[in-house]
């Protein structure tokens, strides 16, 4: 506990320790390298200052001292938050959400942010977005006033306050025939491969349209360049299609990975147009996140075992995976056909045998 030193930072960190819960880690901001050996000594020491005020904050707060918070405005937090929390997420789409967020919220010092304030800006949103969204904004927002605290704030404003409900809609995926038309209509090689990839790896989008040439090992993905990244065997069609992409770069996908999630969005909608492939989760179609959700599902009526679709998706646990499960009718026919041990007739009924007591 106390300054410890990290080879991933140039600044010195803190190791807070608090009764009966996990330690708070925390930059100081305060550079290790003073330029000699005495200027190594004074950054340290500073670095110690700043522990021991850091450790009358945690005391203060746990034993209900009198004291004051430092002021800090959301957008400064915010840019803390994106440089210091979120790199260390894997796969998350965090930094989009950090801008549109701060939006609303970066103009407001930390201490202003409360629950009648964050219900304005979720009425706003939802006059734009869908509950699903503001559910996950909502998420990543209510975790920034987590990490201020203790030091900006003396607890989560956020605590306790009612998650907005989010309508039971299922998420559709594509048929097979579905999958046929839309493939065609991707008559450009970079919006080919880029579906096919989304489609047979379980990338998310971000994920998928920032995939480089480092990431390819020929037989196999890596889902990112961070550490832990998921290793992803490549499919034959997906290796066809990467390999007719002109060598412009290190991106794949080089016009879609300087552009935004949403420009990758209408490319595939518009694609389900020319391929009459029905769009809109309200209206029961498909959008495409829905090529991840396909890919898993027919891993799995494949017979794939769960453990290895969710290495190849990144899922963590099972209850996160069957969100991304959908049966399919002839599915659930032939679950059913089994209770009997047998498969239906496909010829006529045989006729009823005269039963002797009705004789």
């Amino acid at each position: 506990m106390g300054v410890i030193v990290r080879k991933d930072s140039k600044y010195f960190w803190l190791l807070l320790e608090r009764p009966h819960q996990r330690p708070i880690r925390e930059s100081t901001r305060i550079v290790k390298d003073g330029g000699s050996i005495q200027g190594d000594k004074d950054m340290r020491a500073l670095a110690q200052q700043a522990y021991a005020t850091r450790m009358a904050d945690i005391a203060r707060l746990r034993f209900k001292l009198p004291g004051t918070h430092q002021a800090r405005t959301f957008k400064a937090h915010r840019d803390w938050y994106a440089e210091h929390v979120t790199p260390t997420k894997r796969g998350t789409t965090e930094t989009s959400m950090l801008k549109t967020v701060g939006k609303f919220f970066d103009a407001y010092d930390l201490r202003d942010i409360d629950q009648r304030l964050v219900r304005e800006w979720r009425t706003l949103r939802l006059k734009t977005v869908s509950n699903a969204s503001v559910v996950r904004e909502e998420g990543l927002l209510k975790h920034v006033l987590t990490t201020a605290v203790p030091k900006y704030l003396e607890a989560n404003p956020l605590a306790g306050f009612a998650r907005l409900r989010v309508p039971d809609t299922d998420t559709r995926i594509l048929t097979v025939d579905e999958e046929r038309r839309l493939l065609k209509a991707l008559t450009d090689p970079e919006e080919h491969a880029l579906v096919v990839c989304a489609l047979d790896t379980l990338l998310r989008l971000s994920n998928a349209k920032n995939l480089t040439r480092r990431q390819d090992h020929g037989a196999h993905l890596f889902s990112d360049t961070k550490t832990d990244a998921i290793r992803i065997p490549v499919s034959t069609r997906l290796r066809t299609a990467l390999d007719a992409l002109p060598m412009t770069g290190s991106s794949y996908f080089p016009y879609y990975a300087k552009r935004s999630q949403q420009r990758v969005a209408a490319m595939f909608l518009a694609a389900c147009k020319r391929a009459e492939v029905k769009t809109g989760r309200a209206e029961g179609g498909v959008s495409f996140h829905c090529l991840r959700h396909t890919g898993a599902s027919r891993m799995l009526a494949a017979g794939v075992d769960v453990k290895t679709v969710m290495k190849i998706g990144g899922w963590k646990n099972l209850k996160v995976l069957e969100r991304y499960l959908h049966p399919t009718d002839e599915a659930a026919q032939q679950a059913v056909n089994q209770i009997a041990g047998h498969v239906p007739r496909t010829g006529p009924p045989k006729k009823a045998v005269k039963s002797k007591r009705s004789a």
